[in-house]
């Protein structure tokens, strides 16, 4: 890919294809009226953080979350056999709004997140209220630092 960059005017042209990074997140279609559904797609070693970048997707101040849902892609592994996802949401700056809200270790264990095709249910305290103030930006998190393999999607809908 080529990129051509205008000093007079402070623009940059891409010349040729560019491939979008998924674990920013996305917004897809809802034909379920005023739900929004959000998306992230992630490998286990590149997992979505807040306040690394300012691409991420967010879910505006004061969304009501309605669900949150984590399909496993390809079956995570790690060394050891206690190794649990919690995903939730933080600020822009990485404050925690409530970094397991809307899955859990409960949920994400290390046995659902072991196999792929599963799909695992949130019910962290996230789900079913509102996220605050301030807009969040979507954090998956091992409990121990030691996966091997894996890929997830994260689908969340929401009301603003």
């Amino acid at each position: 890919m080529a990129i051509e960059t205008d000093g007079k005017r402070g623009t940059t042209t891409s010349y040729g294809p560019r491939l979008p990074n998924q674990k920013h997140g996305g917004q897809a279609v809802s034909c379920q009226g005023p739900i929004k559904i959000a998306q992230w797609t992630f490998d286990y070693n590149d997992l979505p953080d807040a306040a690394t970048h300012g691409l991420g997707m967010v879910i505006p101040a004061n969304s009501t979350i309605v669900s949150a849902k984590l399909l496993i892609n390809t079956a995570f592994t790690s060394t050891s056999t206690t190794t649990d996802l919690l995903i939730g949401l933080q600020k822009a700056d990485g404050t925690e709004i409530d970094n397991d809200g809307l899955i859990a270790a409960a949920q994400a264990t290390q046995t659902t997140i072991a196999t792929a095709g599963n799909i695992i249910t949130g019910a962290g305290a996230l789900v079913g209220t509102t996220i605050g103030t301030a807009a969040g930006e979507l954090v998956v998190a091992p409990s121990a630092d030691d996966l091997l393999t894996g890929n997830g999607t994260v689908i969340v809908e929401y009301i603003v």
